[in-house]
């Protein structure tokens, strides 16, 4: 019993016996059975040497920038949240993560909710962003692990509802987004139809290819992180930072800092991606099987080909809402969130709600959308950070950056003060909701694109489609 639990304990045991049991049932040969198994395994075992690198280079960033400037500082980072997660709940975690993409599946063929979530390493940074608000209501593992998994796997089949029909004008397929800035790029899209009318598009605007350097996320990082290293270095006080570089000349130790951190993140997304090349295609197979009608939401990657223009505007005009509300931060003598530390989120989630501003609203859209997001989500991990820093001590300085996990971190830690009834009851109102909805939604979309059982409505009016145009032509038909 002992090796049983010390061997079901691991994260990368957990994540090889979901592989193994997926391959089996899709009756794959021996060979890629076991060679998946062990690539899961190997896949968890990667992401955690990351994770301890990425630790490590925060824990000594937070000292020095404490001692320089007697303040704290926060580092928002999904790759640092998910690594200390799985770290320290990594079995409740790994379980929230599994169940929570096979429930997606289930909605997806039971409700009007039809959308299949294609981001895996999202959903995994999800279960991680949810795990250490469950137990810190106090919940034991096994109620953790079911909260936690409906929770997940409402939001992977009702997120993607969210952005369905500017992604249908974005890509111009049937199909809907699996990238958790989702709140940020609803926001942004609605936006958009309020500020951008008779607004033309941003991708008519030339900006200087000098600028393409930084969507390379492992370039950018390692450069932005030795600037913020070599600042703090220079201005901590020089007892500190010697104890720290334990006799290394302190430059060459910072720089090396900013270097471990960017290699962490690269090393921890190798892992990420080596585990989720073998589960994904297993939950696909199911997907395909159950739902066979299903919308599928595709990763980000979807949203990069002629809209270069977008990402980079929304990056700048998102850095520049994150610079502004830390300097507020610093006026105000709170915790600093340190927005240039957040560079991927602010590249990605405000370069992709450019995106989406610009398709309903034009370059209004584009520029105003990103500049809102990258201002409130530099004062979300304050927040985040509150609820989960005093009892566990590891997430004092970091936490996820992207919205959704943010929002979703706001309302858990919320309840969560208040113990474990109120995680219950919100558990059953979220499952609760897409049945729920799927009844009161009676009319069919006149869309023909939109497969039947497609959500009836539009969520980024809020209005339910008008469907007198179908009635009318089936009618003629008739």
């Amino acid at each position: 019993m002992e090796f049983l639990k010390d061997l079901l304990s691991q994260p990368a045991v957990i994540a090889g016996i979901v592989v193994l049991i997926g391959l089996l049932a899709l009756k794959k040969p021996a060979t890629e059975v076991v060679t998946g198994t062990v690539k899961a395994i190997l896949g968890m075992v990667i992401l955690s040497a990351g994770a301890t690198l990425i630790t490590g280079a925060l824990t000594n960033f937070s000292a020095l920038f404490e001692g320089a400037f007697n303040m704290k500082g926060i580092v928002p980072s999904n790759e640092a949240g998910m690594g200390i997660t799985l770290g320290k709940f990594g079995t409740v975690a790994t379980f929230i993560f599994v169940f929570g993409l096979v429930l997606d599946i289930v909605l997806a063929r039971f409700t009007k909710f039809k959308f299949i979530f294609l981001s895996s390493d999202h959903a995994l940074y999800m279960a991680c962003a949810i795990a250490p608000f469950l137990m810190l209501a106090g919940l034991d593992t096994v109620p953790a692990i079911i909260c936690g998994s409906l929770i997940l796997g409402v939001i992977l089949a009702t997120f993607p509802a969210m952005v369905y029909e500017p992604m249908k004008k974005i890509t111009g397929d049937n199909c809907s987004f699996a990238h958790f800035g989702t709140i940020g790029y609803w926001f942004s899209a609605k936006l958009g139809k309020i500020v951008g009318k008779n607004s033309s598009s941003i991708e008519e605007i030339h900006f200087p290819t000098a600028l393409n350097f930084l969507s390379d996320s492992n370039v950018s990082v390692s450069l932005v992180m030795a600037i913020m290293f070599f600042l703090v270095t220079g201005f901590a006080p020089a007892d500190t930072v010697a104890e720290l570089a334990n006799g290394q000349d302190q430059w060459v130790w910072a720089f090396f800092q900013a270097i471990n951190f960017a290699a962490g993140i690269y090393v921890l997304v190798a892992g990420v991606n080596v585990l989720l090349e073998e589960i994904t295609p297993a939950f696909r197979g199911f997907s395909e099987k159950i739902v066979p009608n299903a919308v599928p939401a595709y990763p980000f990657a979807v949203l990069f080909k002629g809209t270069s223009n977008a990402l980079i505007a929304g990056f700048l005009l998102s850095m520049l809402g994150g610079a502004i509300a830390m300097g507020i931060q610093i006026v105000c003598g709170l915790p600093v969130v340190l927005f240039a530390s957040g560079i991927v989120f602010h590249f990605f989630c405000g370069g992709i709600a450019a995106i989406f501003g610009n398709v309903t609203g034009g370059r209004r859209g584009a520029l105003i959308g990103p500049f809102i997001i990258g201002f409130a989500m530099t004062w979300a991990p304050i927040l985040t950070i509150t609820f989960l820093g005093a009892q566990f001590p590891e997430y004092a300085t970091t936490f996820f950056s992207d919205a959704d996990f943010n929002v979703v971190s706001i309302i858990l830690g919320a309840l969560a003060q208040m113990g474990p009834m109120l995680i219950y009851v919100l558990t059953a109102v979220v499952i609760l909701f897409p049945f729920v909805a799927t009844a009161l939604s009676k009319k069919k979309s006149p869309d023909p694109t939109i497969p039947e059982g497609a959500p009836d409505i539009d969520l980024i009016s809020g209005k339910r489609r008008d469907t007198s145009k179908v009635s009318s032509a089936e009618n003629k038909k008739e």
